[in-house]
């Protein structure tokens, strides 16, 4: 009993922990105290400045959430540096950039979002211009802060781009609803990757990001040059704009916690199914475009890839063998890697587990992120990331017979007006 109990507890937290998880978090932790004493020298003077950023907003039919975006801009860099590309826009896109003092492309028609961010950079010629382009979603609002953190990583003349720090956007509600339920999950989400990943991963000494969100990165320019953005067949850009970076040695793509913006997730489940299938299809698009090569960022990303497939396969398979045993009784075979043996295991005692661990650590980022409401939105997690294993699996197979040529439709947006100061 207690070799089975030792084993379903083992399945359990790799299935919703996962070694790349521990192993990255470890790296993390050793960066953040190695960097403890850097921290705390006087700071430097950042290299490139404000006045050497354009900022480039792709944008299709985003009347409702480009203001706030720019408003955000606007806070800490001129209107003038701001460049919107309306990709086939119908609405009043065009206009609400140009009376903010935006530049604005009007891109008829539309040809889909790498397309508007290429065609604005080489139309405006931002690489002759300036030092680098921050790329930032419609939806999105930017910290004030965002510029004072992230500049400075570009000192380095190694980094090529700096990953921006996602948080989801919060609008404080009484009760719990459903239309809060997606961002509540990508809360955790991007709390346990940006923590547990993109921490690590974009350490000087280990150079394996394979994500610079679309949502607000900054290239350096003479890096930019260099990245295909119009790779043909994508759905999305930003994984491949990263394995640009990766794949041609491009330089290192730098992360800070700090340079952090607020983005808006889906408040349906079908424009959450929609987007979460355009990420993933993107994602494994991007992985048989470069194919493998040898590398250390190779080396990451197959292990964490192997991960996900059987993470992935073991959370959809648990519900149906848990249902198999309460009709049969049939125990699954879970190895022993101690004792190199066999040993039956109770698929209800594996889903136990399995949701308790879950739940564990929604209770650790409600405390980490003062939200006690996610309390209650974690008992509905498991549940999505069941939806998002099924996802996964899909956009691999769907990534081998699917082309795309880029062309989006945005989600539907909050339209009331957020108070300053409460998106963080």
């Amino acid at each position: 009993m207690e070799v089975a109990a030792a084993n379903a507890l083992m399945m359990a937290l790799s299935a919703s922990l996962g070694i790349n998880i521990a192993f990255w978090c470890l790296v993390g932790l050793i960066r953040f105290v190695s960097e403890l004493g850097a921290r705390k020298q006087a700071d430097v003077p950042p290299m490139i400045r404000v006045a050497d950023v354009a900022v480039v907003i792709p944008a299709h039919n985003e009347q409702i959430a480009l203001p706030k975006c720019i408003a955000a801009l606007k806070a800490i860099i001129p209107a003038g540096q701001i460049y919107v590309a309306s990709d086939g826009s119908r609405d009043a896109t065009v206009a609400i950039a140009r009376a903010a003092g935006c530049r604005a492309l009007d891109i008829q028609p539309n040809g889909g979002k790498a397309k508007a961010i290429d065609r604005a950079i080489r139309h405006y010629r931002l690489c002759d211009r300036y030092k680098a382009v921050l790329i930032q979603d419609a939806d999105s609002e930017i910290d004030p802060h965002y510029f004072e953190h992230a500049l400075p990583l570009f000192n380095d003349a190694n980094v090529a781009a700096v990953a921006g720090h996602v948080l989801s956007r919060w609008r404080e509600q009484r009760w719990p609803s459903m239309d809060m339920l997606y961002a509540a999950y990508r809360t955790r989400l991007y709390r346990i990757l940006q923590t547990a990943f993109q921490y690590g991963q974009s350490w000087k000494w280990t150079n394996v990001s394979y994500i610079a969100p679309g949502f607000a990165s900054i290239y350096r320019t003479s890096a930019l040059r260099q990245i295909d953005i119009t790779a043909p067949g994508l759905v999305i850009e930003d994984f491949n704009m990263t394995f640009e970076v990766q794949r041609k040695q491009l330089g290192r793509v730098a992360y800070s916690p700090l340079a952090r913006c607020s983005s808006e997730d889906p408040f349906t489940l079908n424009d959450y199914r929609k987007q979460v299938q355009r990420w993933y299809l993107g994602f494994w698009q991007t992985v048989r475009r470069h194919g493998v090569w040898p590398s250390r960022f190779w080396l990451s990303l197959g292990g964490l890839l192997a991960e996900l497939l059987v993470i992935s396969l073991f959370a959809l398979a648990l519900p149906f063998a848990t249902i198999l045993y309460l009709a049969t009784g049939l125990l699954e075979p879970a190895i022993s890697l101690t004792e190199l043996a066999v040993h039956p295991v109770s698929p209800l005692g594996l889903l136990a587990l399995f949701l308790a661990v879950d739940y564990a650590l929604t209770a650790i980022v409600a405390i980490i992120e003062r939200r006690p409401s996610l309390l209650v939105y974690g008992v509905a997690f498991p549940f999505i990331r069941l939806f998002d294993a099924a996802l996964f699996l899909r956009a691999l197979f769907k990534s081998f017979s699917t082309q795309s040529d880029g062309r989006w439709i945005s989600p539907e947006r909050y339209a009331a007006a957020i108070p300053a100061g409460r998106q963080a």
